[in-house]
């Protein structure tokens, strides 16, 4: 048998095995949202959303994430295949987390041939944070043919921008058992140990202890975060709440608390409920009022949980979250790469005026990036803690009720905190680096979600180093990028040092890292939108003020214009008619 038979041969039995290794080596995910209801206590009914529907007969995997870098199955096992690391682990450590169950026959679970599957039940606990729930199916990529502007790995009927980033897609949260907060400021109160007590049979009250839980998933006493936040899911029963810190004293009588307190705290304990806690199968809610011994504590608002999403298709990022202090002030912030610092730093305010969270902390931040310089994108917000004590005058009431803000606290800025996000790149162009910023020529390129160590895609740079993904590849999740090259070397950048790295390429090439664009670099025409101002089913009564646009900056001055026009025309009128009176 001659050599170019056997090689014939050879290559006629490996390349089977060759395929296999190419699509299970780079399977790419497809997520998407899935709605979901309040049911029973820390529970939710979850289904497919009609608009994002999964992958018809193919194997769904269900997650429930807390944050958009911190998601779980559930199950350590499944954690592990999917992403490489122990999530449900680590959500214990971090937020208290605890799955209670699903009625999922099996995750991951079999889509039918219209890419549903039957709605379920999932029930969880948590220290407190907002909650959705996503789905993720598994595509094989098909390898391109030819080099050059089609070298990239392309995924047929593959549409990242439809997974996660729909104003549909909104997250739940379980209700808030209650805050502590300051008699005379009104703001939330840290540091203190809430301790659950339990009435027994002989009508004494004692602190309630895992035993007395089936499952044993309680933490009592708990000591409150940044927010003053307690939470205990009990079985029905009758309950009392005893509250310990050095500063404060408790309990404290409803006269005595400063006369704002009821747009913020409601169900007054126990000034204003009673001592006694009857809990028959209604969640019951409480806020505690306690007196400061000397000075007030004073605390930096925070930034509780997040969720921080790109959609796609408009280049719009949202950050939907939680933060420490009631009615906090939220501003943007744009960042570009300095080439004297090498990193990414501040640019530009894109708020014409902050968001304003509602009474529990809630806010969403809606930033619209299509028009942004190329290397330009977001990734930096300002939480301003508000005096809360202060009472709007009849100027101010106008104001308020002019803009929508009726209801909320009269505010002044006292004290702002800074956080930075890493930015979601819409389009990625450019170089492969390692960490000694030498291009890696043929490197593979992964990118991975930020909870995950498993890539959701993967492409090849050419010989120079240079690759380009396109938006329809590229999450909308926040995500790293992983280089490795032809001998394993591997290393791992964040998107913003990748901007920083390959600012000149950016800039000389006018590369917008925040279009929708394919893998060609061609931009993409996004559909016309007729999306309302503040996303359907918004939990917690958002306060959604959105973020306009830099180019509608003159909106404001206008209407402001108007007001000072018609105020000025009245006190003429008045005093003309008042003088011809006389």
């Amino acid at each position: 048998m001659s050599k170019k038979i056997l090689l014939s041969l050879f290559l006629f039995l490996a390349l089977p095995l060759f395929l296999f290794s190419i699509s299970a080596q780079e399977k790419s995910e497809r997520w998407v949202c899935l709605k979901a209801e309040r049911a029973e206590v820390h529970s939710a009914t979850v289904s497919v959303d009609p608009g994002s529907k999964l992958l018809p007969a193919s194997n769904t995997y269900v997650f429930e994430c807390l944050s958009s870098s911190d998601c779980t199955s559930g199950n350590a096992t499944v954690d592990l295949e999917v992403f490489g690391k122990n999530n449900l682990g680590d959500m214990q450590g971090k937020y208290g987390y605890n799955f209670e169950g699903s009625s999922l026959a099996s995750n991951p679970v079999m889509s039918d041939g219209a890419g549903e599957v039957p709605p379920f039940t999932w029930q969880s606990s948590s220290e407190g944070h907002d909650r959705r729930w996503l789905a993720m199916n598994y595509l094989e990529p098909i390898p391109a043919m030819g080099q050059g502007d089609e070298s990239t790995q392309q995924i047929g009927t593959f549409s990242f921008e439809e997974a996660i980033n729909k104003d549909s897609c909104v997250a739940l949260s379980w209700d808030p058992y209650g805050r502590l907060f300051d008699s005379s400021t009104l703001e939330p109160v840290s540091g203190a140990s809430v301790t659950l007590l339990v009435k027994r049979g002989d009508g004494s009250f004692t602190m309630m202890t895992p035993a007395d839980l089936l499952g044993g998933n309680i933490i009592n006493p708990q000591t409150t975060k940044e927010d003053g936040g307690f939470s205990f899911v009990v079985p029905d029963g009758t309950y009392k709440l005893s509250v310990a810190i050095g500063s404060y004293s408790f309990p404290e009588q409803l006269a005595n608390l400063q006369s704002n307190y009821y747009r913020i705290y409601s169900d007054i304990y126990p000034s204003q409920t009673g001592e006694e806690i009857v809990q028959a199968g209604v969640i019951q809610h409480r806020d505690i009022p306690l007196t400061p011994k000397s000075a007030s504590q004073s605390n930096e608002a925070k930034l509780m949980d997040n969720f921080y999403d790109l959609d796609k298709v408009t280049s719009t990022i949202y950050v939907k979250g939680r933060v420490s202090h009631p009615f906090a002030q939220i501003k943007a912030y744009s960042l570009k790469p300095d080439p004297v610092l090498n990193e990414n730093v501040r640019y530009r305010l894109l708020t014409e005026v902050p968001v304003k969270a509602d009474a529990l902390g809630s806010f969403t931040l809606k930033i619209d990036q299509s028009k942004f310089e190329p290397d330009e994108n977001f990734g930096d917000i300002t939480v301003e803690k508000v005096d809360l004590t202060q009472s709007a005058n009849l100027v101010q009431k106008i104001k308020n009720w002019f803009f929508g803000l009726i209801g909320q606290v009269d505010a002044q800025v006292v004290l702002a905190s800074n956080f930075r996000f890493e930015p979601i790149p819409n389009y990625l162009e450019g170089y492969a680096y390692d960490a000694q910023g030498n291009a890696i020529p043929n490197a593979k390129v992964s990118v991975l979600l930020s909870f995950s160590n498993k890539p959701a895609y993967q492409s090849e740079a050419d010989e120079n180093g240079y690759f380009r993904i396109g938006s329809e590849f590229l999450p909308s999740m926040p995500y790293r990028v992983k280089f490795t090259s032809p001998t394993g070397q591997v290393t791992e950048t964040t998107t913003s040092r990748f901007i920083v790295q390959n600012q000149s390429l950016i800039e000389d090439s006018q590369i917008k890292v925040n279009q929708f664009k394919n893998a060609q670099g061609e931009v993409l025409t996004p559909p016309p939108s007729n999306e309302s101002t503040t996303p359907e089913g918004q939990s917690n009564g958002v306060i959604n003020q959105g973020v306009k646009a830099l180019t509608s900056s003159n909106t404001l001055p206008f209407v402001l214009a108007l007001v000072v026009t018609l105020v000025l025309g009245g006190v003429a009128a008045f005093v003309y008619f008042k003088k011809k009176s006389l």
